[in-house]
C-alpha cells in the first residue's frame, strides 16, 4: 500500500489482457448461490422463531448469537485447518453440513416436534460450519485470482452478494407466504449442495506451506492450535493499517448485531409490517448493496482508499439511524424504512470491497487462513455479544431506542480509520505484502 501518493500506474496493455479466470466465476455462481439461500434463512429462521414459536426480543438475540458465537470458540482451530488443508475439501464438507443441518429445521417443523432448543442447536451448528467455510473461502480466492486482480474480484464478489441478498428476502417472502417459514430453509439447503456441486471444477494454485509446521497428531493438539493461531494474531496486532481495518470492523460488526436483533420485531410489532412486506424492504436494501459494490471501486480512485472506508461507515451509521425516526404508517413506512436500509447497505458494501483485499495486500500467502481466522474470530466474536446487547436493549428499552442507539454507534466505526494510517492511504498495492512489523 502507498500511503499519501498515487501508485504509478501499471502499463495499460498489460493490465488488459488480465482477466478473471473461470474458476473465480464457479467459485463466484456458487458463492451467490449459497448467499441467496442463506438470504433466506436470515428471513425465515428468526421469523419461524418468532411466529411459530413465540419468541420475543431476548430469544430472537439469542437465536442471532448462537449463530455468531461459534466465530469466537472455533476462529483459531479454523484458520490453522485451512493453512494445512485443502481449501476445496474444507468448503465441500463445510456446506454439506450446513446443508443437513438446516434441512432438519421444515423437517422437525412438519413432525411438529420444532422448538426453540432445536432452532438455538441448528443455528449453533451452520454457524460453527460457517467459519470454517468463511475462512477457508477468503483463503482460497487468491490461490484462484491473480494478485493485480484481487480488488475487481473482491468487488464482483460483493456484487453477486448484493444481488443474492437482494434475491433472497422477496423469494424468502414468497416462500414463508406459499408455505411456511420453516418450510422456506429447504430453499438455503439445497443452495449449499449446489455451491459444493461446483468445487471440484474450480482450478487453484498450489500455497506454499510453511514446512516447519508439526502434524496435528504429533503434537499436542490444543499448544499447536494456540502456537499457530497466535502467529496470525500477532501479526494483525503488529500491522497498524490491518489492526485499524479489524476494528474497525469489528465496531461495525457488533453494532450491527445489535441492531438486528430487534430489527425484525420493531418492522412486524412496531410498524406492522408483514413477512411479505420484511422481505421487501431487505430486497431494497440489498440493492443498495448492488449499488455500493458498483462504485466502490471508481469512489475510491476519487476519494481514495483511507476516505472512502471513513466515508462509506459514516453513510451506513446515518442510513442505520434513520429507520427508527420513521413515523409514518402503511406505504409510507415502507418507502422511509426501505430507503434508511438502502443507505445502511450502500455504505457496508463500499466498505467490504475495499476492506478485504486490504488483508490480501498486507498478509503472506502462508498466513491467509490464520490471519483471516484471527479477524474473523474478533469481528464475529463479538456478534453474539451484540446480539445479545440488542435483545437485551430491546427487552429493557425497547425495540425503537435500541436501534436508534446502535444505529447510531455505527459511526465509531470510523474512529479506528481517522486515527490510523490507513487515513492517508491513497490506493491498496497488491503486488505484495507490507512488512510484518509496521507500527
Amino acid at each position: 500500500m502507498r500511503d499519501g501518493t498515487r501508485p504509478a500506474a501499471a502499463p495499460a496493455p498489460a493490465v488488459a489482457r488480465l482477466r478473471l479466470p473461470r474458476g473465480f466465476h464457479l467459485l463466484l455462481t456458487g458463492q451467490t448461490v449459497s448467499l441467496a439461500g442463506s438470504a433466506v434463512t436470515l428471513l425465515a429462521l428468526p421469523l419461524t422463531a418468532i411466529e411459530l414459536l413465540g419468541a420475543g426480543p431476548f430469544e430472537t438475540g439469542v437465536l442471532l448469537a448462537c449463530g455468531r458465537a461459534p466465530y469466537l470458540l472455533c476462529g483459531p482451530l479454523a484458520g490453522v485447518l485451512v493453512d494445512r488443508l485443502p481449501h476445496r475439501t474444507l468448503l465441500m464438507a463445510a456446506n454439506t453440513v450446513m446443508a443437513l443441518a438446516l434441512a432438519t429445521v421444515p423437517v422437525a417443523a412438519l413432525a411438529g416436534h420444532l422448538a426453540l432448543p432445536h432452532l438455538y442447536v441448528t443455528a449453533t451448528v451452520v454457524g460453527t460450519a460457517t467459519v470454517l467455510a468463511d475462512v477457508a473461502y477468503l483463503a482460497c480466492v487468491p490461490t484462484v485470482v491473480p494478485p493485480a486482480l484481487l480488488v475487481q474480484a473482491q468487488s464482483r464478489l460483493e456484487l453477486g452478494q448484493s444481488f443474492a441478498v437482494a434475491l433472497g428476502p422477496p423469494l424468502a417472502g414468497w416462500l414463508i407466504g406459499a408455505f411456511s417459514a420453516p418450510t422456506a430453509i429447504f430453499a438455503d439447503a439445497a443452495s449449499f449442495l449446489v455451491a459444493t456441486a461446483l468445487l471440484p471444477y474450480v482450478a487453484t494454485r498450489p500455497v506454499a506451506r510453511d514446512g516447519g509446521q508439526a502434524p496435528l497428531a504429533a503434537t499436542g493438539l490444543a499448544r499447536t492450535v494456540f502456537s499457530e493461531a497466535a502467529e496470525g494474531a500477532l501479526f494483525v496486532v503488529r500491522t497498524a493499517r490491518l489492526r485499524a481495518v479489524t476494528f474497525a470492523t469489528a465496531t461495525l460488526v457488533f453494532c450491527y448485531n445489535a441492531y438486528s436483533a430487534v430489527f425484525l420485531l420493531y418492522l412486524t410489532g412496531r410498524l406492522g409490517f408483514s413477512a411479505g412486506a420484511s422481505g421487501a424492504v431487505l430486497g431494497i436494501a440489498a440493492a443498495g448493496g448492488v449499488a455500493g459494490a458498483l462504485v466502490a471501486r471508481p469512489l475510491a480512485h476519487v476519494l481514495g482508499l483511507g476516505r472512502v472506508l471513513t466515508v462509506s461507515l459514516l453513510l451506513s451509521a446515518v442510513g442505520a439511524g434513520l429507520t427508527p425516526l420513521v413515523a409514518a404508517t402503511g406505504w409510507a413506512a415502507l418507502v422511509g424504512v426501505a430507503l434508511s436500509q438502502f443507505l445502511l447497505w450502500t455504505g457496508q458494501q463500499i466498505y467490504n470491497v475495499h476492506q478485504v483485499p486490504i488483508r490480501y495486500a498486507l498478509t503472506p500467502a502462508a498466513l491467509h487462513g490464520r490471519v483471516n481466522a484471527s479477524i474473523r474470530t474478533v469481528v464475529w466474536g463479538l456478534a453474539p455479544l451484540g446480539a445479545l446487547l440488542g435483545g437485551a436493549c430491546g427487552t429493557w428499552l425497547g425495540t425503537r431506542t435500541t436501534l436508534l442507539l446502535s444505529g447510531t454507534a455505527l459511526a465509531l466505526a470510523a474512529v479506528w480509520i481517522v486515527r490510523s494510517p490507513l487515513r492517508t492511504v491513497r490506493t491498496p498495492q497488491l503486488e505484495g505484502p507490507a512488512p510484518a512489523a509496521e507500527h
